[in-house]
C-alpha cells in the first residue's frame, strides 16, 4: 500500500508538465515485519517558479496506511508563503486540530481536513494553471 501510494505520487509528478524539476531529498521505506514506515521529502519547482515541498511519515500496518506526520508547503518564486498544510500540534484552537492550513501567512491559520499529498499537489497545479 505504501509503495502504491508513493508510486502514484511519483507517476503524477513525472508525467505533469507543470513540474519543471524535482529534488528527492529523502525517500526511505523500512519494513519491520509488523509494519512498513515511509519517510519522504520532495522539493518540486513548478513552471511558474513556485516551490512545493511535500513531506510525510506514513505507516502501513494490518492492511491500512496512516499518515502520522505531514507538511505540504507552497511558496512563490520570491520565497513568500502561499499555503502550508500540516499537522504540527501548535494550533489547538482550530476545530480540525492538529490538521490546519496556513493561508498566505504563517499567522493566518484555518481549519483543514487531512488530505493526501497527491490531492494537495493536484489542487496546487490546478490553481497555477488557471491563473
Amino acid at each position: 500500500m505504501i509503495n502504491t501510494y508513493l508510486n502514484d505520487l511519483d507517476a503524477f509528478i513525472s508525467a505533469n508538465d507543470a513540474v519543471a524539476n524535482i529534488d528527492v531529498i529523502r525517500r526511505d521505506i523500512r519494513d519491520t515485519g509488523l509494519e512498513k514506515i515511509a519517510l519522504y521529502r520532495y522539493r518540486l519547482k513548478l513552471k511558474d517558479g513556485s516551490i512545493v515541498e511535500l513531506t510525510e511519515r506514513i505507516i502501513e500496518e494490518r492492511g491500512q496506511i496512516n499518515t502520522t506526520k505531514y507538511r505540504f508547503h507552497w511558496q512563490n518564486k520570491s520565497g513568500e508563503l502561499i499555503k502550508r498544510w500540516d499537522n504540527a500540534p501548535h494550533h489547538p484552537e482550530i476545530n480540525s486540530f492538529p490538521d490546519h492550513l496556513h493561508d498566505g501567512a504563517v499567522d493566518n491559520v484555518k481549519s483543514f481536513r487531512k488530505s493526501s499529498a497527491l490531492d494537495i499537489l493536484i489542487g496546487i497545479i490546478n490553481e497555477i494553471v488557471t491563473l
